[in-house]
């Protein structure tokens, strides 16, 4: 009777040797964003996992029962995560957020609606935000002078309100703090009292996003102008309401009034109140890519364009002497005229994932930044007699790819997070200057001078920022 053969452990080790180095050259030798890398991390240990697998079951001369044993045990493993364990979401570089799946869901607000004293009337003051990124909408605030040493005087608590899902933030005036949130199969426009935390009022109706990757719920920022509050939310709907009492007004579907389809991510364009109308983004064909309302009645004014709708939030800027309205939508940037509509240029960005809204540094240069392996554009935009303007590049870099947060200019330097990781950029040519801390896919505000950072994991940290380094002061 021959003897047993030996284990033949080398084919094991060969795949473990391939899988490490390929995880070596995804990391290390791969200038590409980190969702790429994870996504190639999870693809390759997927092959391993399987060749492992194969070797396990046919040439590793293992006896049958240990074979059987080991194979039923990885089996077992993979059935009690899949009952035990779910996936809540995803990082901005996809990587999965998993949770026990008794674990208790996010409280969602209560429909009572607690009165609050003095509701009926708008108190105005200094801090102000009444749009995405705040009074000029493009996250520079001169005030407050934050304090610098929070371990001295740290931020205090001033109340806690749990709320809806969603990816909604806060338009505040006065008291008022406006935003939205989903409410089971309902999308709500709710106000909270800016120094108590209890809900003025609310109004809902029957819409409700949900995509695996991005989560549910409402994705854009209210606009607050007068007494009246404009929201779109994740499915297309324009809303005006009320700004005291969240007595609807208005309502318009964007969807069905311009042939537009849901983004893959959701609407996410916040609208823009300016010169008594309201723009925004449906991305519809055939000129319907861009739209104004009467800001009074929702009246249709003008619609323009064609192609589909980005992440990014129309701005007003002046270009080339004249004030145009900046989108950067799903594959493109284009300017467009505020009274007519009409398109003065356009110039193509790679990939359909535009979020951050484009900066202007000079009367004829703006700045325009994306993620997934694009990186940021110098354009100069040039004015013609008529449509269309030329525009042409000054440079381009990958050392700073905005795919969530909006960067800053200050003077000949530009700051923001490439792939999560805080960056300064030479303004003249797009060199590197330095590269800072990661913080993740998070979001910033320049407030009196220094960033405030909102990092991925929750953390608030106050950063000092010259062209030299950056300098955590909290």
């Amino acid at each position: 009777m021959s003897s047993p053969q030996p284990t033949r452990w080398w084919p094991a080790l060969v795949v473990v040797v391939l899988a490490a180095l390929r995880w070596g050259q995804i990391w290390f030798f791969r200038d590409s964003d980190r969702q790429f890398k994870v996504r190639g991390t999870f693809q390759m240990l997927g092959v391993a996992v399987v060749l492992l697998l194969v070797w396990l079951l046919f040439f590793s001369r293992l006896r049958v029962r240990t074979r059987l044993l080991v194979l039923g045990v990885l089996l077992a493993a993979v059935g009690a995560s899949a009952l035990l364990v779910r996936v809540r979401g995803f990082t901005g570089d996809l990587i999965p957020i998993l949770e026990w799946r008794w674990a208790s869901p996010k409280v969602a607000p209560s429909r009572h609606l607690a009165p609050v004293e003095g509701s009926a009337q708008v108190v105005r003051g200094g801090a102000d935000f009444a749009q995405i990124l705040g009074p000029q909408r493009n996250g520079v605030l001169a005030e407050p002078a934050l304090a610098p040493v929070w371990d001295q005087q740290p931020p205090q608590l001033l109340w806690r309100q749990p709320i809806g899902a969603g990816w909604a933030g806060f338009a505040v005036r006065g008291r008022f703090a406006v935003t939205l949130e989903q409410a089971e199969e309902r999308e709500e426009i709710v106000c909270y009292d800016l120094l108590t935390g209890a809900r003025r009022w609310a109004h809902g109706y029957p819409a409700r996003f949900e995509e695996s990757s991005a989560g549910i719920g409402p994705r854009t920022v209210p606009t607050i102008s007068g007494e009246r509050v404009y929201a779109t939310g994740a499915t297309g709907i324009l809303t005006c309401l009320d700004l005291a009492t969240g007595r609807e007004l208005w309502r318009r579907d964007l969807l069905k009034e311009h042939g537009a389809q849901v983004p893959n991510w959701g609407f996410s364009g916040s609208p823009l109140v300016t010169d008594g109308k309201i723009v925004v983004t449906p991305g519809g064909p055939n000129g319907h890519s861009v739209a104004a309302y009467e800001a009074e009645t929702g009246k249709l004014l003008w619609h323009a364009g064609d192609d589909r709708a980005g992440y990014s939030s129309p701005v007003l800027e002046t270009l080339g002497g004249q004030p145009q309205i900046l989108v950067f939508s799903g594959s493109m940037v284009a300017g467009y005229d505020l009274p007519t509509g009409r398109q003065l240029w356009q110039r193509a960005i790679p990939t359909a994932a535009h979020v951050a809204n484009p900066v202007p540094v000079s009367p004829t240069r703006f700045l325009v930044s994306c993620g997934y392996g694009i990186g940021t554009y110098l354009l100069n935009v040039e004015r013609a007699e008529t449509p269309p303007w030329t525009v042409t590049q000054i440079w381009k870099t990958p050392r700073l790819k905005s795919k969530f947060a909006n960067f800053f200019r200050i003077e000949d330097s530009v700051y923001g997070l490439d792939d999560g990781r805080l960056v300064c950029l030479d303004l003249a040519t797009g060199d590197l200057r330095w590269r800072g801390e990661r913080y993740g896919h998070g979001q910033l505000l320049l407030v009196a001078g220094r960033l405030l950072v909102l990092a991925e994991n929750g953390e608030v940290i106050l950063v000092e920022i010259t062209p030299t380094e950056a300098r955590e002061v909290s």
